[in-house]
């Protein structure tokens, strides 16, 4: 038996007219609820983290120690299959080749007169991850975080993970935490770990940077907590755009499809399509599909409320579809996905062709997959080396060069009224 979903279509058209630019929202309210526990957090500290624990987590969930200690991590190891441990070693090592490739290097150049400018690569010293608990494990996060961090050669990497009943973390985020080499790994979840990461506690090290997903109130958290620390990004729900044509698999998109469903409720798996025929076998394989998951309920919830199916003129409507919703992940199934790579501006992470799932990026292709959201892959990358790095400029001018812009640069402090900037450039005046 073929469970109905209901999934809107919409004309290509329709959507361009009405607008398509998308934003992080509803995280107003939820801020009024997060600003007091970051506050008292940043006051009572470990006391206020072991309150909101039993408040939020119950009071069977509160550890004696919020630190996982190595005895936890072996009995972590104990606890769960050989196969998922050598399946995370897999991803793991997928996930550290990819990054070494972004490795950038410190650099300087010597002008003919001695002039030296350059750049020198500093890794942050301590990077704390935020992986989220509750009613589903997610050590990929775990992967994805930690391992980048660990080739930009941060000196520490710290984690918090709520505690699950009888104050223990879960057994795959630890194991995951471990393969990845975090340092130190805290039972802390919420709104009160994020504070406990950005402003340090007697038990837990303020960091420089926190990254790692949540949902909307550790969002609304990084959010205030931004300006005291650096955040990697303001994350939304998750998202998928499958761009086909005609020669697509209807049963591979509809798989697809599901798979961005199954998040939650407010993930957002849209089909943009040349082929109204394709649109339709697709919406098919997806109701034969639906009934052997197990998240089939939320699913249905998901496409009810945010599932579209875009029917598009030609390649070149499709295209102007995707970059204007500028999508998480987007699925190329064209019969020459290559020949609409270059069109692409818009988009977290780009799968061409139907051997390239998400699934594949989300855990073991190498790729990262904390991506930006909310039509922010306008302008924000995937997470990356480079988040965990500093430029610093150098500079060092000799004589000749000081003289060829000294002028230049005193007439613009002249017109912005900056007069010891001025007097600083003419104190070095050669013959002075």
């Amino acid at each position: 038996m073929n469970t109905p979903l209901t999934i809107r279509t919409a004309a290509a058209a329709d959507l361009l007219r009405q607008g398509i630019r998308r934003g992080l929202e509803g995280l107003d309210q939820i801020e009024h609820e997060v600003r007091p526990i970051i506050e008292d957090v940043r006051n009572r500290g470990d006391r206020a983290i072991r309150d909101y624990t039993e408040r939020f987590d119950g009071a069977e969930s509160v550890p004696s120690s919020v630190e996982v200690t190595p005895c936890e991590i072996r009995r972590a190891y104990a606890v769960i299959d050989d196969s998922v441990t050598s399946a995370l070693r897999k991803a793991a090592e997928s996930i550290r080749r990819f990054h070494e490739r972004q490795v950038q290097q410190s650099w300087t150049c010597i002008l003919g007169d001695g002039t030296q400018m350059g750049q020198v690569i500093r890794p942050l010293e301590r990077v704390g991850l935020y992986v989220p608990g509750g009613t589903a494990a997610y050590p990929s996060s775990v992967l994805m975080g930690a391992i980048p961090a660990r080739v930009a050669g941060v000196r520490q990497v710290i984690a918090c993970t709520p505690p699950g009943p009888g104050g223990v973390a879960n057994p795959y985020v630890l194991a995951a935490a471990d393969i990845a080499g975090v340092d130190r790994v805290f039972k802390v979840g919420g709104c009160q770990a994020i504070a406990a990461m950005a402003f340090g506690t007697d038990s837990i090290c303020a960091v420089d940077k926190i990254v790692g997903p949540g949902n909307a109130y550790v969002t609304a958290a990084k959010k205030l907590v931004f300006g005291y620390v650096d955040i990697d990004m303001l994350a939304g729900p998750s998202e998928l755009v499958v761009l086909a044509d005609e020669s697509a698999d209807a049963r591979l998109a509809a798989a697809d499809l599901l798979s961005q469903a199954e998040h939650g409720p407010d993930s957002e798996a849209i089909l943009v399509t040349t082929s109204p025929e394709l649109a339709a076998e697709v919406k098919r394989e997806m109701c034969a599909q639906v009934d052997a998951l197990s998240r089939r309920s939320t699913i249905a919830r998901s496409l009810g409320q945010h599932g579209l199916m875009v029917i598009a003129d030609d390649l070149d409507q499709a295209v102007e579809v995707v970059n204007h919703y500028a999508p998480e992940h987007l699925e190329i199934l064209v019969d020459d996905p290559y020949a609409l790579l270059g069109q692409i501006s818009n988009a977290g992470s780009v799968l061409l062709g139907p051997l390239t799932p998400v699934a594949a990026t989300d855990y073991a292709a190498g790729p990262n997959h904390v991506l930006p959201t909310g039509g922010t892959a306008r302008s924000r990358s995937a997470l990356s080396v480079r988040d965990f790095v500093r430029v610093q400029n150098v500079t060092s001018l000799a004589r000749a060069s000081l003289d060829d812009i000294l002028d230049a640069a005193r007439a613009i402090a002249a017109i912005e009224g900056l007069d010891a900037h001025a007097a600083a450039l003419v104190a070095r005046r050669s013959g002075l």
